[in-house]
């Protein structure tokens, strides 16, 4: 530890060094290699940067001196430094609000230099800074009372200069992705952590400061107007993936009861969901798949939207539903299975929305309004456009015949929804696929095709979606044994596609 101490004293302007010595700090704050943290918060060594994490002790830490890249070793450094402030912190606040001092003093300097002379360069170091220093700590703060704690130092104090600084410097990737990081990792519900008391906002609280930096970006950065090919990711699209990550976090977090908004007349919640759409159809949809981030962010947002918002989806206008209908039928085929996995969770859960719909309607029972109107709109729509769910039926049976499925369960579940949906169209799908084998092999793909439905009736519910997946199951296997010889898939998939 004194070794650590030094180098990072005496080597701030090395990076290798610098990047080695904070690895192995971040190393021995889990406990790795023989679970020895509680030993080394007894060190004078960690005692002393625990109390003296400042650029007087430690040059690195400084802004004036370094490159901006060299920055990025401060998330590591703080994260390392408040899990070893962890090991002994219980609900000492006093013991929290000592160690933030640092970071509290140059948080009233930013805001001295906001207000008054205002030197941009030297604020927007400072901010940078600021803004990876809190990750790291948020990263390791995974308890209630901690996070409360940096909660309730964080807000309202010195969130709107966070929010000051995304307004300023929209342009500038380097000073907009920690600060867009920082409230993504805020966002993250990670071990429970955002379990607040029955009586407190503070989910509710945190949600807004969200919605409201996530408008602002979204906003500003639509002004940019039409970016080269060269320039899209930096300055635009790497930013979107963050604001969709943060948003994803809140909607699956658990933490915030979105029908108050509704129901009291607060606007965050649209106006965050309007931003969404915004950004979203200012992306192409080759973009959405080529750059992996954004649709590691965009599609697990969107099941989740699917999931539990399906009155927001049925109120989008035609034409962005057509938008998200066809990024779901490309995300399909993709080769990251979190990407195919959340296309076919979202397709399930729009099959079964539209599904429940129509059973509802046939029933004719006294349901609202409201939500039949929801479900009409949908119902609608696909009826305009009946070839979306068409042509992605026959993308899931062309996986599950001819290719090499990763995620057979996650393709099953939309796949008899869409069968149940468009019976003729699939029987047609059959016949095809039939008639352009052998006539020795018809017999045999008919028989597997009857299989497939065997036992399956005609409803959604959790057995019959499970019946129908161990049926897929052999279905898969007797296709993938019938079609193997004379090259039959090649030329059957290119029929089925077509």
């Amino acid at each position: 530890m004194a070794k650590i101490v030094t180098n990072l004293k005496y080597w701030g302007r090395c990076e290798p060094v610098i990047s080695r010595t904070l690895q192995f700090l971040n190393d021995l704050s889990v406990g790795y290699p023989f679970n020895c943290i509680s030993w080394l918060v007894k060190i004078e060594a960690v005692k002393f940067m625990l109390q003296n994490h400042t650029s007087k002790h430690f040059p690195f830490l400084g802004v004036n001196d370094y490159g901006l890249s060299d920055l990025r070793c401060r998330t590591r450094f703080y994260t390392a430094l408040t899990r070893l402030l962890m090991v002994d912190l219980g609900e000492d606040e006093d013991e929290f609000e000592n160690f933030m001092l640092p970071l509290t003093v140059s948080f009233e300097t930013l805001a001295q230099i906001f207000n008054n002379s205002f030197k941009q360069e030297e604020a927007k170091r400072m901010l940078i800074g600021l803004a990876r220093d809190l990750r790291g700590i948020a990263f390791a703060l995974n308890t209630k009372t901690s996070y409360t704690m940096l909660f309730d130092w964080i807000y309202p104090s010195y969130l709107p200069i966070l929010q000051r600084a995304i307004e300023l410097w929209y342009r500038e990737p380097a000073c907009t992705t920690p600060i867009l990081k920082l409230m993504a990792e805020m966002m993250q519900n990670r071990s429970q952590r955002l379990n607040f008391d029955v009586s407190s906002p503070n989910g509710i609280l945190l949600f807004r400061e969200a919605s409201k930096m996530i408008c602002t970006y979204g906003n500003q950065i639509l002004s940019l107007g039409t970016l080269s090919k060269d320039q899209v990711y930096p300055l635009k699209l790497k930013g979107i993936s963050i604001c969709y990550s943060a948003l994803k976090s809140a909607l699956c977090g658990n933490y915030v009861s979105f029908g108050v908004f509704k129901l009291y007349g607060d606007n965050h919640f649209d106006n965050v969901l309007q931003a969404f759409v915004k950004m979203l159809l200012s992306v192409s949809h080759s973009d959405l798949l080529q750059y992996r981030k954004l649709s590691q962010s965009y599609y697990p947002l969107l099941e989740c939207l699917t999931q539990d918002h399906m009155s927001f989806i049925t109120s989008l206008e035609p034409h962005v539903l057509m938008y998200i209908f066809t990024s779901i039928s490309e995300g399909l085929t993709a080769l990251d299975t979190i990407v195919s996995s959340s296309c076919c969770a979202s397709l399930d859960y729009i099959v079964t929305y539209l599904f429940k719909h129509i059973a509802k309607e046939g029933k004719k029972p006294l349901r609202c309004r409201e939500t039949s109107q929801d479900g009409q709109r949908l119902l609608h729509f696909m009826q305009q456009n009946s070839e979306v769910l068409q042509q992605m039926m026959s993308i899931l049976m062309n996986t599950i015949i001819f290719e090499d499925c990763r995620n057979q369960w996650s393709v099953s579940r939309p796949l008899l929804g869409l069968i149940l949906l468009n019976e003729k169209y699939f029987s047609e799908l059959r016949a095809s696929l039939i008639n352009s084998q052998p006539a020795n092999k018809q017999e045999v793909l008919h028989q597997c095709f009857s299989n497939l439905m065997e036992g399956v009736e005609q409803s959604l519910l959790v057995k019959n979606r499970d019946r129908f997946t161990q049926n897929m199951s052999v279905f898969r296997r007797d296709m993938a044994e019938t079609l193997r010889c004379e090259g039959a898939s090649e030329s059957s998939s290119s029929e089925m596609m077509s």
